[in-house]
């Protein structure tokens, strides 16, 4: 037993689990492809902004690379719902609104692209 080789067998466990690993990774990159799972949507980018002057709260569009596929912006008073107070902003840069909110409240701002897909772009407590 003097000089016998002990650790013969680890190079191929080695390989084989290797080999397994290139295997299942292969796999998961084919079904990714064939169940059509790829990349997310490009970001939307229209910056709107809500501030509170007392009791009034000044709604602004400012623009951004995505205003030309916004069809609507509609500001939400109280979080979206069917009972809370909505109106539409114009969808153009430099548009404003202001509304009289005499307490703290939610406000949500949603924009809809041509495609009929919503994003929000504002939620905060002002």
């Amino acid at each position: 037993m003097a000089g016998a080789d002990t650790e013969g067998g680890v190079s191929e466990v080695v390989s084989t689990i290797l080999m397994v690993a290139v295997v299942v990774i292969l796999a998961a990159i084919v079904a990714s492809m064939v169940f059509g799972i790829g990349l997310p949507e490009e970001p939307k980018t229209v910056m709107v902004t809500a501030t509170r002057s007392g009791e009034n709260v000044t709604f602004m569009v400012h623009g951004g690379m995505n205003m030309d596929r916004v069809t609507e912006i509609r500001c939400w008073i109280g979080g979206v719902g069917e009972g809370n107070v909505n109106f539409k902003l114009d969808v153009r840069a430099g548009a404003t609104n202001t509304s009289s909110i005499p307490d703290a409240t939610r406000v949500v701002i949603v924009g809809t692209s041509g495609d009929n897909k919503s994003w929000i772009l504002l939620d905060k407590t002002l």
